[in-house]
């Protein structure tokens, strides 16, 4: 299970409580849909993803390749723009020697998000940034996806339902983006692993994981990831992008 959420405030609580009692993590995350990753597939792209980057990260650390890799199954516009430093985030940052989370991420998540700024030097924003993470260690990481934020956070009153997050989105005519220059970049963040945490923590063991994750010890039988939350959340968002 992953790490419990860090203090929330009370309204978000209410409202996470209530989005809760409304809605089938289920049936969204069975309904979660990204090219070939479906649940009747087996989500076998991001399965393939999270197993290349536990690997690498456990290994000599996660690598541009493993950027670009992300970037290819993400659809990123301009993957070739991406440059930096072979090696994004040291071995043994998102995963002890024994496969758990370092302690350190229990109250600093967005410490990884500082590494990889600061190894890649351009091509990526928020998006991708997170999607590293989430693919490196499901367990307490997921993708800020620019369709969420139009959802749940600010920048587009055309399909905003819920006011969780401060993270804002622009179209500048060019699709939506999360500008990595706002200020509420990376804390916004740090925002919604808390929310994804959150119903993680509150969420019965009812995950119906692909049997092929739990084979590959990426999940526990039926336990909640922030990732599994995420794709949730995704399909939920997905209804009004």
């Amino acid at each position: 299970m992953p790490f419990p959420p860090r203090e929330l405030p009370d309204q978000l609580i209410l409202d996470l409580n209530d989005f809760l009692n409304r809605n089938d993590f289920i049936e969204l995350y069975r309904s979660y849909s990204w090219n070939n990753d479906t649940y009747a597939s087996g989500f076998p792209g991001i399965l393939r993803l999270e197993v290349q980057l536990v690997k690498s990260d456990m290994d000599k650390g996660i690598s541009m390749l493993d950027v670009r890799d992300v970037a290819n199954w993400g659809k990123l516009r301009n993957p070739n723009q991406i440059a930096g430093n072979d090696i994004v985030l040291p071995p043994n940052t998102l995963h002890t020697n024994n496969g758990n989370p370092p302690e350190i991420l229990r109250l600093q998540p967005m410490g990884p998000v500082c590494s990889l700024e600061e190894n890649i030097a351009k091509g990526v924003g928020p998006t991708y940034l997170s999607k590293v993470l989430r693919f490196g260690l499901g367990q307490e990481y997921g993708a800020l996806d620019s369709r969420c934020v139009r959802v749940f956070g600010k920048g587009d009153s055309h399909t905003q339902k819920h006011n969780w997050l401060t993270i804002r989105v622009r179209n500048d005519g060019y699709g939506w983006y999360i500008p990595k220059t706002q200020g509420n970049w990376p804390s916004g963040y740090g925002i919604w692993i808390d929310i994804l945490r959150f119903f993680s923590n509150k969420l019965p063991d009812s995950c119906p994981h692909p049997p092929e994750f739990i084979a590959a010890g990426l999940r526990l039988k039926n336990v909640w990831t922030c990732a599994d939350v995420e794709m949730a959340l995704f399909t939920y968002a997905s209804q009004f992008t």
